[in-house]
Formats: structure tokens, C-alpha cells, sequence
């Protein structure tokens, strides 16, 4: 399978998985209140289950690291900027967040991967690289930095002490466990071909394999038109931060780093990438503009069928 045949595949399966949460929602087998069952679900089980299983199995390397380092700088950069323009245009609180999440965080883990596995196949090291891009410059930083954005738009009476204790609240999460508990078991190398070792990572492939379906059925039951016009200009900047000035900075970075090209492409990959579902789960949960933030997500995701190509091409 070439490399654009698996962009359009992976893209298009998600859509078709939002859309046909929509279909489901408007012939009232779900309804918009479910999609806070569904986050909490993918919150406290699924995601925690997904990031373990990546992250206990791949070879943590500290050297490596800089290129989660890359992709963190890209993305508090697009952060500000996003931040920036959004002031200049006076949005609202939660529509400001809205668009600060959607510009900054890329769905990395279920698009990121299959695209770099495809791309180099049989190459360990590449599939090694882009996970420490897509759970620590990535996953770690929407996981922390993103929730914070969420709650700090999404609320506005929250004050200094109200912001501490909801950030706290992250650190016994099962999403923070995971991510230690992930890191920790890395370094012990468990026995894959142990009998009990097996079977519970695939239990945990199982629980994982959940996390797409319920991500995208929640954006679908989430997703709304009526106000498209509204924020079409919102929408064509998220475009713009997400998926043009994202790869284009990475990229710029990766050159002032000297980064091999193996390591060069994986960043320009992974930062090409459209906006993370999870900013949506996240949206929903703490009150931020959760419709607006789904509009942006469909976007981009619509959008990088030609941006992803285009950038990986020219870079």
C-alpha cells in the first residue's frame, strides 16, 4: 500500500466513524448526553489502557528525547500563536480554547503510527522514534498542558486555587499512572512470549482497540453545522496553525538540531498530522466550546488528506 492510499484510508475511516456517529444521533439511537458517558469511559479505561500498552513496550532511549523536545516547542509555539490571533479577534473564552486545542494538538497515536509503520516498513527504529514524538511530545503534553487549556477557557469563574486542585486531580488520574507505570515497565523489558505476559497485553489490545470507536462515535454525537458560517474564519486559521505552520517549524527546528533524516521525516510526519480527537473528549469534560471544537477536528481532518501529502513532499 502506498503512502498516499494509507493517508486516505486512515483518514477516511475516521470520518466515516464521526459521520456515522451523527447518523446515529439524529435517528436517536444515541443522544448528545451520552457523549459525557463515552468521555469518561475513554478518560478513566480505554486511553489509559492505550497509552500503557505503547509505552511499556517501546525501548525508551533518553537521546531520543529530543525529538519529543521538538514537537513540544512546535506545539507551545502554535499554543501562543493560536492564543495570539484569537485575542486580535476577540473570541470568546471557550471559543478561544477551542481553537488553542485544535491548533496545537495532532492525532498522532492512531494516525501517526499507521502512517510511519507503512512508510518504513520493517524499520523497528522508526516505529521506536515516532512513539517517543507521539507519548511524550504528544500524549504527555495534551494530557497536561491541554487539560489545562481546556479548564482555564472552558470555566470561567475558575480561580488560581480552583486551577491547582483540577490539575492536581490529573496527577491521580489513571491517565498520569499510565503514563509512569508505562514508562517504569519499559525498563524492566517484560517477557513477550511469557504466557501470562501475553495475555495481558492482549487484554489490554482489546480494551485499547475500544478507544477510536468511542472517540469518533462521541465527535459524530457531538458535531454540528448550524453555525459553520460563523466560525469559518476560525476554522481556516486552526487550518493554517495545525497543519501548515506545525510541519513547516518542525521542520525548521529539525534542521537547526542537524536531525538525521530518518529523524527529520518522522517529525514533519507526526507534526503534519490533523487536530487530536481527544481535544473534543476534553472540550466536553471541562466545559470548554465542545461544538466548536468538533467543527475543527472534522476540518483538519478533511483538510490533511492535501496538506499531509503536500507537506511531506515539499519537506
Amino acid at each position: 500500500m502506498s503512502y498516499n492510499e494509507v493517508v486516505t484510508q486512515s483518514i477516511t475511516i475516521l470520518i466515516v466513524m464521526i459521520l456515522l456517529g451523527m447518523m446515529l444521533r439524529e435517528f436517536k439511537v444515541l443522544k448528545e448526553e451520552h457523549s459525557k458517558i463515552f468521555a469518561n469511559i475513554i478518560l478513566n479505561f480505554t486511553l489509559p489502557a492505550m497509552i500503557f500498552s505503547s509505552l511499556s513496550q517501546s525501548h525508551f532511549k533518553f537521546d531520543h528525547l529530543v525529538l519529543a523536545l521538538v514537537m513540544i516547542i512546535t506545539e507551545v509555539c502554535a499554543a501562543l500563536l493560536a492564543l495570539l490571533i484569537g485575542r486580535l479577534l476577540k473570541l470568546s473564552r471557550p471559543r478561544l480554547g477551542a481553537l488553542i486545542l485544535a491548533s496545537t494538538f495532532g492525532s498522532s497515536g492512531f494516525l501517526g503510527y499507521a502512517l510511519v509503520k507503512i512508510i518504513f516498513p520493517d524499520n523497528a527504529r522508526a516505529l521506536a522514534d515516532a512513539a517517543i514524538v507521539s507519548e511524550f511530545g504528544v500524549a504527555f503534553m495534551l494530557f497536561t498542558f491541554g487539560v489545562f487549556i481546556a479548564m482555564y477557557f472552558g470555566k470561567n469563574k475558575l480561580g488560581t486555587k480552583d486551577i491547582k486542585k483540577e490539575i492536581g486531580r490529573f496527577f491521580y488520574s489513571p491517565l498520569f499512572f499510565s503514563l509512569v507505570l508505562g514508562i517504569a515497565t519499559s525498563f524492566l523489558n517484560p517477557p513477550q512470549n511469557n504466557l501470562v505476559v501475553s495475555t495481558f497485553y492482549k487484554l489490554l489490545g482489546i480494551i485499547s482497540s475500544a478507544n477510536t470507536v468511542l472517540v469518533t462515535l462521541t465527535i459524530g454525537v457531538m458535531l454540528h453545522f448550524r453555525d459553520l458560517r460563523k466560525v469559518w474564519g476560525v476554522v481556516l486559521l486552526a487550518i493554517f496553525i495545525k497543519l501548515i505552520f506545525q510541519p513547516l517549524f518542525s521542520n525548521l527546528q529539525a534542521s537547526l538540531f542537524n536531525f538525521p533524516v530518518l529523524w527529520n521525516k518522522i517529525t514533519v510526519i507526526e507534526a503534519s498530522m490533523p487536530s487530536a480527537t481527544m481535544t473534543a473528549i476534553f472540550a466536553k469534560q471541562y466545559n470548554c466550546d465542545s461544538e466548536l471544537t468538533t467543527i475543527l477536528i472534522f476540518a483538519t481532518f478533511i483538510s490533511s488528506f492535501f496538506t499531509m501529502v503536500m507537506m511531506v513532499w515539499l519537506l
